[in-house]
């Protein structure tokens, strides 16, 4: 039991009595009878309210929880007594993780069951415990709350952000041009599809020169697609993937993003590798096909974590694609500084131009953006805060020109490129991909 604000008044006032007896002592005696006359209106209290078991509560919650998204959590709450009850509940879930409700007061009728929903937001992959549903209902004339625990102790793992991968799967099961792997699609193989123009990016070997000068203008060929094309996703778990973007860290983001584009691949039926590396290998999937290896991959990728180590590229790089059997898309997901210091990087992505397809993906800082843009300074603005903004915008200026340079020099040296946004970056993604696939760059 826990006294409520009502007993708690009650007793106050029974102070009182005892406070003035220095002055007439005969209110001690009204003291003494009021407390066991409170006494006695508790105990009877307690006999009126209902008992424990007659309130009950369960709690319904997926094994798999997404990152970065809301997962529902549904209490259930069943009253089987006969008067209506004013309840609070609690349920002790996992503290690491956000929740947007942290005790609900409602009021049950009796033999009703109330159904209760919060969220929950996890920033971190993992295995995490719940524990009980603490319950409290106040008594029939309010002097106390009578406290039961239902135990329903449960863990569950975060996984990456599954949520994006089931509203993927959707997508490319609905549409005709994502889904369908049986149709025609144009893209690079042996049998001729049509004609159409050029478009920036095409490959000038397709060109055909002899519908080029009927029509007066660049013309290229197109062939039915090739299915079996093989796609090796990389993810950078060195020291520069560790740190926080946006509420999660970048390598999840990036996760989030690979395993977007590995369902894309396999759901067109391509062969799709999945590694991550540090400074050294610390997970290899080689290449397959079938909507059912996402499940492995998935399973392998659970307890991936970064790193505070500097990632050997040119050696991990030369390792995975080493170990392709063929010419493959291997798209790796990272981060650039500047040009010196991810000249690693670029040594390795310029030494897979020769065999594959490198492409390289990065983040954008969203946050740096907007500390690059000029501001107007307030009238009432002092000097040191004006001062501290100009060399905020001068250093993030800095840094963005020096990843421009660096993402220039790996388009020179034949590197596909994409940065954008974190939010943005799965779709962004899975965006290109396709249209590589179309335009036969691989």
């Amino acid at each position: 039991m826990v006294a409520s604000t009502k007993l708690y008044i009650l007793l106050a006032l029974g102070l009182i009595p005892f406070a003035l007896s220095g002055i007439f002592p005969s209110l001690t005696k009204v003291g003494l009878i009021y407390d066991v006359c409170l006494a006695v209106l508790v105990i009877i209290d307690f006999q009126l309210t209902q008992r424990r078991w007659l309130v009950t509560a369960a709690r319904t919650v997926n094994d798999r929880l997404s990152i970065g998204r809301s997962n529902s959590v549904m209490i259930s709450v069943t009253n089987s007594g006969a008067s209506t009850l004013k309840m609070m509940v609690k349920d002790d879930y996992p503290q690491r993780i956000e929740s947007d409700t942290q005790l609900f007061e409602f009021s049950l009728p009796a033999q009703a069951m109330s159904t209760l929903e919060y969220k929950l937001t996890p920033r971190r992959r993992g295995v995490y415990s719940f524990g009980n549903l603490s319950i409290r209902y106040l008594s029939r004339l309010g002097l106390f709350w009578r406290q039961s625990v239902a135990r329903c102790p449960i863990e569950v793992k975060v996984f990456s952000d599954l949520k994006a991968l089931y509203d993927l799967s959707i997508k490319l099961a609905q549409s005709t041009e994502l889904g369908e792997l049986h149709q025609r699609k144009r893209g690079q193989g042996t049998d001729f599809a049509s004609l159409r123009e050029y478009t920036v990016g095409d490959d000038t070997k397709a060109i055909d020169w002899k519908a080029t000068a009927r029509r007066d203008r660049p013309v290229v060929r197109t062939y039915e697609a090739e299915q079996e094309q093989r796609l090796l996703i990389l993810l950078d778990a060195g020291r520069m993937m560790v740190s926080d973007l946006e509420g999660m860290t970048r390598f999840d983001y990036a996760l989030n993003a690979a395993l977007c584009l590995a369902l894309t691949g396999l759901s067109h039926n391509d062969q799709v590798g999945i590694g991550a590396f540090a400074d050294k290998p610390l997970m290899y999937l080689p290449p397959r096909r079938g909507k059912a290896y996402m499940k492995s991959i998935l399973e392998n990728t659970f307890s991936l974590e970064p790193r505070m180590v500097e990632p050997d590229y040119v050696g991990m790089l030369s390792y995975f694609a080493t170990a392709q059997k063929g010419r493959s898309l291997i798209v790796i997901l990272t981060d650039l500084t500047d040009p010196t210091g991810s000249q690693a990087l670029l040594a390795g992505l310029a030494s897979l131009s020769s065999k594959h397809l490198p492409f390289c993906v990065t983040l954008k800082d969203r946050q740096i953006l907007s500390m690059a843009k000029p501001t107007t300074p307030t009238e009432n603005q002092p000097n040191d805060e004006t001062m501290l903004a100009v060399y905020r915008r001068a250093v993030a200026t800095d840094l963005l020109e020096q990843r421009e340079l660096a993402l220039s020099v790996l388009q020179r040296r034949g590197c596909l490129v994409l940065d954008c946004p974190p939010q943005e970056l799965s779709d962004k993604l899975v965006d290109t991909y396709l249209e590589i696939k179309t335009r036969a760059r691989l």
